[in-house]
């Protein structure tokens, strides 16, 4: 198989890299494809589910109770949904 890598820049940062570390720069490329196609791994719905556990969690207690008096407190009877401060 023979691959040309028509950005230069990128030659000579593979050449800067394997200069470096003291290896080949087929080396540096396999190594850097590895890493990308294990990172571009589609994560399982159990990781997903597990990342963004507790992600709106605001640490206030009583939300769920006061669930409909706050949003009373944000919709203006006549415009509906506002920002505070905003004016229409």
């Amino acid at each position: 198989m023979g691959i040309e890598i028509a950005d230069q820049e990128l030659v000579h940062q593979i050449e800067r890299i394997a200069q470096r570390e003291g290896r080949a720069e087929i080396q540096v490329i396999a190594e850097a494809v590895r890493l990308y196609e294990a990172k571009a791994q589609p994560a399982d719905s159990r990781s997903f589910l597990l990342a963004i556990a507790d992600l709106g969690s605001s640490g206030h207690e009583d939300i769920a109770e006061r669930a409909e008096e706050i949003l009373a407190s944000e919709i203006d009877p006549l415009h509906g949904w506002n920002i505070k401060g905003e004016t229409r």
